[in-house]
């Protein structure tokens, strides 16, 4: 099967299209499963996941959740409960179940003891207000929200929308001063006309419910955390975020707030600003894999809430004040700032800073981008799964960029990798294993670019310059401090702003250096040396025009896409071995043809 990269250089063509818009979940993200073996057991290439990349991930926005209009007299009962009523306002003041139906223009308000648990059972019920929250909790210990089995329910929030501080009024249609859950195999619709959607001071839990939440500034707050565990959510952000915490110091019981938890579900944010805002961590799994994890997020001008007037200060997909991990699932990010971004060094609310790192263990994780694809603070891991950056100003971006495994394709209109100077005096690019497939847009563009340091031991690199008209200021590689290869495989087309210094078991092959800017003069060494410059001269015929590609010879079987032409090719590899043929083919026919010899070859 072919590997393909794909080259969206605009946020329109990320095609966002229906309620199933999971459509990759059959993908294969366990990598290491896909690594294949020469007949002695050891490890030869990278085969690539068991997705067909020559086709693109089209999804749907999903058709808009919405239930009947309810009719029929409000009714409220309980068999061990208590509750009271004054004009249109119920008041539940006792732990116990309490079953709603019919039509309530009205308040349903929880004031019971603190160590009290009350349910509250949602049966076909309509319920809207005008002068406070429509469902509102000041006092238990914890309340539950459950829409039943086959029941549509709508809760309304018609108050005009929040233009002062009033401590008298809940923050949301559905607003708790305690832990919250909304759980249930029924639908409800919560429309927060005034502030927030669904809004809890401390920990908000949704399970099983199909649940739509507008929320004229957030449409799902809790401020300590939200875990969702499973269900259907949409969630519409018409000033601010989709799903939102805020508190990042620690509970009484010294349980850390802030964070959001992803373990299931289908959820589909659509937000003005950032889609998921998280205080401390963004979590994100698939804890069963019978309740897969699939993730849908616009954000920014890709919002339904965009105009040509807004002025939106953050508009990213993910965004984590601490750290972002990525366990398992599917995520799909159209945003117009970075699609995932971990800040570094905020002073969080246990005095403590924040590390401001993205580590992805496993899952599908696609995402373009108005700015940065990955952006992290500090470190970016990518250990495992499936990440491809289909358009964004820098692909992967952070102090230091790790990839010790998975499968990576990156898209740049500037760099497609760069290492930087973001938090600290050093920065890095390491790579220890995995498949990582970097293209750019013509001009002043790099595949690879580290400020600091690059020491790649192993993995596969395909990685270009700018395209078409090569520049001296554009290669597949450029490096400020030293570069280092001990194992692997690097693949560059358009050149290298500097060669690596390679151990003994690292041998190289390329077509002749046409231009030795940067102090390197012939071709690079294939043991020992570097430093040098190898780049492609504006002037070069292109011999390696768009088509699909393959190198393969002993030990080496690599199939890749490129997508423009290129003048320039070397290859790196431990895989290389000395009297052994090798062949770059296009559409199966020889490109070029070589035979290794034990340090450097030239071809012609």
């Amino acid at each position: 099967m072919k590997k393909r990269h794909f080259l969206f250089p605009m946020l329109a063509a990320f095609a966002l299209t229906g309620c199933s818009f999971f459509s990759i979940k059959d993908a294969t993200t366990n990598v290491d499963e896909n690594l294949e073996t020469t007949d002695d057991g050891s490890e030869a290439e990278y085969a690539g996941a068991d997705y067909d990349y020559t086709k693109p991930i089209t999804v749907v926005d999903p058709e808009e959740i919405s239930v009947d209009e309810v009719t029929g007299s409000f009714s409220i009962s309980t068999e061990d409960g208590a509750y009271s009523q004054s004009g249109s306002v119920y008041t539940l003041t006792s732990a116990g179940t309490y079953s709603l139906s019919g039509k309530l223009t009205g308040q349903i308000l929880v004031s019971a003891a603190e160590s009290d648990v009350v349910e509250i059972e949602l049966n076909g019920v309509s319920i809207s207000y005008g002068s406070d929250s429509p469902i509102k909790v000041l006092s238990a210990k914890k309340v539950e929200i459950s829409a039943q089995k086959d029941t549509g329910n709508i809760v309304s929030d018609t108050r005009s929308n929040k233009s002062v501080e009033d401590a008298n009024q809940g923050e949301g249609a559905i607003s708790a001063k305690t832990d919250l859950k909304l759980i249930g195999k029924g639908t409800l619709v919560v429309s927060g006309n005034y502030n927030n959607g669904v809004h809890s001071t401390k920990d908000l839990t949704i399970k099983n419910l199909t649940l739509k939440a507008t929320g004229y500034n957030n449409a799902i707050k809790g401020k300590n955390s939200v875990t969702v565990e499973s269900g259907t959510i949409q969630a519409f952000a018409q000033t601010n975020s989709g799903i939102k915490t805020d508190e990042s110091d620690l509970t009484s019981n010294s349980k850390q707030k802030g964070t959001i938890s992803i373990v299931g579900g289908d959820i589909y944010v659509n937000s003005l600003r950032d889609s998921i805002d998280a205080s401390f961590n963004v979590e994100v799994s698939e804890a069963d894999s019978e309740v897969p994890t699939s993730i849908l997020v616009k954000s920014g001008k890709q919002s339904k809430y965009w105009k040509s007037s807004t002025v939106a200060d953050s508009e990213k997909g993910l965004k984590a004040q601490n750290d972002i991990v990525v366990d398992g699932g599917t995520i799909l990010v159209a945003a117009s700032d970075d699609a995932l971004h971990a800040n570094y060094g905020e002073t969080l609310g246990t005095g403590s800073k924040s590390t401001g790192n993205i580590t992805i263990n496993g899952g599908v994780v696609q995402v373009a981008s108005g700015d940065d694809g990955l952006h992290s603070d500090n470190t970016l891991t990518i250990n495992d799964g499936l990440v491809r950056v289909t358009g964004a100003t820098e692909g992967l971006e952070a102090n230091y960029v790790v990839i010790n495994g998975g499968a990576t394709y990156v898209y740049g209109t500037d760099d497609g990798v760069n290492a930087s100077k973001k938090s600290f005096s050093n920065c890095s690019f390491t790579m220890t294993g995995g498949y990582l497939d970097v293209a750019v847009r013509s001009g002043d563009t790099d595949g690879i670019d580290s400020n600091g340091n690059v020491t790649i031991s192993g993995g596969i690199i395909i990685t270009r310059g700018s395209p078409e008209n090569a520049s001296n200021m554009s290669t597949g590689l450029d490096v400020d401090g030293t570069c280092t290869m001990t194992g692997g495989t690097l693949i560059a087309f358009n050149g290298l702003e500097r060669t690596p210094t390679t151990s003994s078991g690292v041998l190289f092959a390329g077509t002749a250096n046409s231009n030795t800017g940067g102090g390197g003069g012939g071709n690079p060494p294939g043991g020992g040396g570097g430093g040098g410059g190898w780049r492609a001269s504006s002037s070069s015929s292109y011999a390696f025009p768009a088509g699909e590609y393959s190198l393969s010879g002993t030990n080496i079987n690599i199939s890749f896409v490129n997508d423009y032409a290129y003048s320039k090719f070397c290859v790196y590899s431990s895989k290389l071995s000395s009297g052994a043929t090798y062949t770059l083919s296009r559409s199966d026919s020889t490109v070029k043809s070589w035979t290794q010899s034990s340090s450097s070859v030239t071809i012609s």
